[in-house]
């Protein structure tokens, strides 16, 4: 999917955009209820300058919107810590360990899970689910005319 996008920033490996979310917002039921709640409808990201586009502050850009396998992320977010931390407390708890320490012993599994997936996103999923910049949309300059056509 393809977006146009505003630069509100740069730096050497990327560019940070800006944009603002009408089509989500338009089918949303609660359509002005972000705002009501703190939020906005603009979302701010960072994007890959891989085709080394030529861009700076105030710009207009095209952006490829990576598709996201959100079931895998998901699972690998909120399924693996959770199979871990329930993993530990019924084995320690079969092993006759009292609930406190089995709990404990969970939450501390878990906090190690969520570590260790903290450290593999870093490493290896760092830039892949990243917007990539395609193009710079070039500035139209808006003349008016006036009555005798002259700008």
């Amino acid at each position: 999917m393809r977006e146009v996008m505003d630069v509100i920033d740069k730096d050497e490996n990327y560019v940070y955009l800006r944009t603002t979310r009408t089509q989500e917002c338009e089918s949303c039921a609660m359509k002005g209820g972000c705002t009501l709640l703190g939020g906005s409808n603009e979302l701010n990201l960072k994007a890959k300058n891989t085709e080394k586009v030529d861009v700076k502050k105030g710009d207009k850009v095209v952006v490829e919107m990576p598709e996201v396998p959100v079931v895998k992320l998901s699972f690998l977010a909120y399924g693996i810590p959770l199979i871990v931390f329930l993993s530990i407390i019924s084995i320690l708890y079969t092993l006759s360990f009292s609930d406190i320490f089995s709990f404990l012993a969970g939450i501390l599994g878990m906090g190690i899970t969520y570590f260790l997936i903290h450290q593999y996103d870093r490493k290896k999923l760092k830039d892949r689910y990243l917007p990539v910049i395609l193009q710079k949309l070039e500035k139209k300059i808006d003349l008016k005319l006036n009555e005798k056509g002259e700008i």
